[in-house]
């Protein structure tokens, strides 16, 4: 499933989190060792391509210094270091920014296909090719040339490939930040070239403060159940917010709860709401809480002092005494027969609403026998 930022990434005024990342950036800038491609990493939705934006703002806010020589009376002004990445929201440059109008900063990401209308599943050779007229030319505004790849787990192998020799040759004055959820699969010469910044989880109260900020028409309790069933990536915090996904997760418990017996209407329902051709993004979100929900009661058994924070009310009750009528390994193996089920059906076409009923008819049997 796709995390879609609210509101999109370059348009976030501010970045929340990230501290150290963001002090990385600062350090080399101060001491005008600034690299030309920095390797952006952590979960999906934690906060990459929003601090890829803050810097590239904060970048063509402060050209590259020019070599004049001493000042009007022979003097040679020390820089002054900037502290934070901050610039001024209703500045020119941020403007044309957020538009997406600047002539100095160019994005890299999956391009629509004219056939179906869609955005093809990966970047293209084409797509990288943009980056190679972008840095043959020089700066509109005399400043810093910036491209965002977002993100590079989606590069097929040409456009890799592609991308590799950009970072073999880097055009002066110009900075590249490559987005990866999974750097481990990126090509080991693209990571060996890049300075990386590992981004992690934020933390409850950051989320909280980023979802409280985009939603203030939540409930304390619903802003609490997203924050805290985000396990620390605030963009999908914010999934769950825009599609009331804890109402989802509720139905999930629900049905949970009531095993091995199958509630059929409520289960029904359920499935009718996830099938069809128009609630993709639905489904992949079902999929992802069925799965943290494995994930959750698995680590609730494992240890029984462990420290998992309760969604909803009961939760955890009901995830031990679901762990007592089952062993362990045979919640692990039904979470794993179940993951594989849920990732193959968009892939091969299959029927969402059947597949639904199919994992938890799979989970009562088991749960029977």
């Amino acid at each position: 499933m796709d995390i879609e930022d609210v509101p999109p990434s370059r348009q976030c005024k501010k970045v929340v989190g990230h501290q150290q990342a963001q002090q990385l950036f600062l350090d080399a800038f101060n001491a005008d060792k600034l690299h030309h491609a920095w390797l952006i990493t952590g979960p999906r939705g934690v906060g990459k391509a929003s601090l890829a934006f803050a810097m590239a703002r904060f970048l063509l806010h402060n050209p590259p210094a020019s070599d004049d020589g001493p000042g009007l009376f022979g003097d040679v002004l020390e820089p002054v270091k900037a502290e934070s990445l901050s610039t001024d929201p209703e500045s020119p440059v941020n403007h044309r920014i957020t538009a997406g109008s600047h002539p100095d900063l160019i994005t890299i990401e999956r391009s629509v296909d004219e056939k179906t209308g869609k955005k093809r599943n990966e970047i293209l050779i084409n797509d990288v090719r943009r980056l190679q007229g972008f840095y043959s030319t020089t700066s509109g505004e005399g400043g810093w040339r910036i491209a965002i790849v977002d993100s590079a787990d989606e590069l097929n192998r040409n456009a890799a490939n592609a991308l590799l020799k950009i970072l073999e040759e880097p055009p002066s004055n110009s900075v590249l930040f490559v987005l990866a959820h999974a750097p481990g699969r990126l090509l080991p010469t693209i990571r060996s070239r890049c300075r990386q910044l590992r981004l992690k989880p934020l933390e409850f109260e950051e989320v909280h403060q980023v979802v409280g900020t985009q939603f203030p028409s939540l409930s304390p309790e619903e802003l609490q159940g997203c924050a805290l069933l985000s396990e620390g990536s605030p963009g999908y915090a914010i999934t769950l917010a825009e599609q009331k996904g804890l109402e989802l997760y509720g139905q999930i418990l629900s049905l949970m709860s009531q095993l091995p017996a199958l509630n059929v209407p409520a289960l029904h329902a359920l499935a009718d709401d996830l099938a069809g051709a128009k609630n993709k993004d639905r489904f992949g979100l079902f999929s992802d809480l069925l799965t943290r929900f494995f994930n959750r009661l698995v680590r609730v058994n494992a240890d029984p002092a462990s420290d998992v924070p309760e969604i909803l009310s009961g939760e955890l009750e009901m995830m031990r005494s679901l762990g007592q009528r089952l062993p362990l390994d045979q919640w692990v193996e039904l979470w794993e027969k179940g993951s594989h089920i849920l990732a193959r059906t968009d892939a091969v076409n299959l029927d969402r609403k059947q597949v639904v009923l199919n994992i938890f008819s799979m989970i009562s049997q088991s749960l029977r026998a």
